[in-house]
């Protein structure tokens, strides 16, 4: 697929089998950087407990502060690469109505808030403390956009227009089969001989 998204017709509906699909390195990187936020989530307190002096920190702190950074740090670079795929992609919807531009404004600003919630991380880390406040801020940014980016998704699954299934992993399309439908894959065996059976 060229993980292009299809022009929208002016009800801004489009045919269904033109419905967004994304390559599957593109489907990866969507959810492997959610992944790493749910990781940013879960061992944040830790950081907390690391540079507090009031707070006294778990034996297991220090471990998850270490996660913490280079799963940020991982993000940052994922985030890149997403954005540098999307540019060489390209995209040729035409956002005709609010649902549409709102989805764009959404999407930006998530991929412009994760870049710098990594960059300020990364800055508070090793480069200057003061951007820790930056960071926690972008925090609360980034959450108001993932709930933005949940309610897009409910919506398009309630409609059932196709849209969210562009982002789940897909099984492989069967060889001559008609055009639209996917069957499930079985890999050949290997006969005791090595030979495929």
């Amino acid at each position: 697929m060229s993980g292009r998204m299809p022009a929208v017709d002016a009800a801004g509906a489009g045919d269904a089998s033109e419905r967004p699909r994304w390559s599957r390195v593109q489907v990866l990187l969507h959810w492997t950087v959610v992944g790493l936020v749910v990781v940013q989530w879960l061992t944040y307190d830790a950081i907390m407990r690391t540079h507090s002096s009031l707070m006294r920190p778990r034996p297991i702190d220090l471990l998850e502060h270490a996660v913490h950074t280079w799963s940020g740090i991982a993000i940052g670079v994922l985030m890149v690469a997403r954005l540098a795929l999307r540019m060489h992609r390209g995209r040729n919807a035409i956002h005709v109505h609010f649902r549409e531009r709102a989805a764009a404004v959404v999407h930006s600003g998530l991929y412009l808030a994760l870049l710098a919630q990594a960059a300020s991380g990364f800055t508070a880390r090793y480069l200057w403390g003061g951007a820790a406040f930056f960071h926690v801020w972008i925090w609360k940014v980034i959450l108001v956009l993932l709930a933005l980016h949940v309610l897009g998704a409910v919506f398009h699954l309630v409609r059932r227009d196709g849209v969210v299934g562009g982002m789940l992993p897909r099984r492989r399309a069967v060889r001559g089969a008609p055009r639209g439908k996917v069957e499930s894959v079985r890999w050949p065996s290997r006969a005791p001989g090595g030979m495929a059976s």
